[in-house]
């Protein structure tokens, strides 16, 4: 089902403040990429770059073994085909999703995602950024939309079996300290995208609460009254990157350009493909690029 915020007779106002901060929601529609910020999915940007930084590995005997002999699977979780590849080209004992992600930090200082919220007000995220999960905060929020004369079954009580059955503050729970990106940001708008109800309704842990407290529909109901979908464009510093996303990034990058050499499809920019990071610190608001209020978002719901 494709959500519109334009015609959906529950969409409320947006507060007044920083219109001069929207950006076109066509990636080609934007202000050029600058050239120390990784962007994703733009291949043509990073391709002839990314080969050039590793052509003291990837040579030409490598590429060459390679179109002679590729893998069954081109994939990038394990990329032990590329490691005995070059090892057996040029004997070289590499890592190469390790070493690509140590390179791409020394080539560029930030890398662009997208961060999907619904809101009535941007001027908390220029102004104090965007904040990772405060599970607290979210339970003050669940209190002012469904604590409620309008829902009098909706009781603190409720609330809190609500906050105790998800549990949001467990360290295994992946909820609280964390603020979720996705490196290419139509998967959270498009027809193929299952996680378009973060620009429809908001964060995770608030809908979970509504549902819990008054159900789905009238949760949801309330949830898009509340301004319209948003998605933030981001250039995150490297430095607050995990390594571990940064190597799995790397090798998605080097799953694409393989396959490239031999004219096969990579599913690394695919319709089920992740491209989803995290960040366990708070991203202050000078690193927003902009924003946009998407036209249409699928709902997975």
């Amino acid at each position: 089902m494709t959500y519109q915020w334009a015609t959906c007779r529950y969409a409320g106002p947006m507060k007044a403040g920083y219109e001069d901060r929207e950006i076109a929601e066509c990636i080609s529609g934007r202000e050029p990429v600058p050239d120390d910020v990784f962007c994703y999915p733009d291949v043509a940007l990073w391709r002839d770059r990314v080969w050039d930084m590793l052509d003291d590995i990837l040579t030409d005997p490598v590429k060459q073994a390679f179109r002679c002999s590729p893998p069954e699977y081109v994939v990038s979780d394990d990329l032990s085909w590329l490691n005995n590849i070059v090892l057996s080209a040029s004997g070289g004992d590499v890592d190469m999703k390790s070493l690509l992600a140590e390179r791409l930090r020394q080539e560029y200082g930030a890398f662009r995602a997208g961060h999907a919220t619904r809101t009535d007000d941007l001027a908390p995220f220029y102004v104090q950024g965007l904040r990772y999960l405060r599970a607290d905060e979210a339970e003050d929020r669940a209190r002012a939309l469904f604590l409620t004369p309008e829902f009098q079954h909706a009781t603190e009580p409720l609330l809190q079996a609500a906050i105790a059955d998800l549990d949001a503050r467990s360290p295994s729970g992946g909820r609280e300290g964390r603020l979720y990106f996705c490196a290419d940001e139509r998967s959270l708008i498009a027809s193929h995208g299952v996680s378009g109800h973060y620009l429809i309704y908001g964060g995770e842990y608030l809908q979970c609460l509504g549902t819990r407290l008054i159900g789905r529909a009238e949760s949801d109901r309330v949830l898009k009254s509340v301004g319209r979908p948003t998605m933030f464009v981001c250039d995150i510093p490297m430095r607050v990157i995990h390594d571990a996303t940064l190597e799995r990034f790397a090798g998605q990058i080097l799953e694409i350009l393989f396959c490239e050499i031999i004219g096969e499809q990579s599913h690394a920019l695919g319709r089920s493909a992740g491209s989803g990071l995290s960040l366990s610190v708070d991203l202050p608001g000078e690193h927003i690029v902009g924003h946009y209020h998407p036209a249409k978002v699928s709902d997975p719901r």
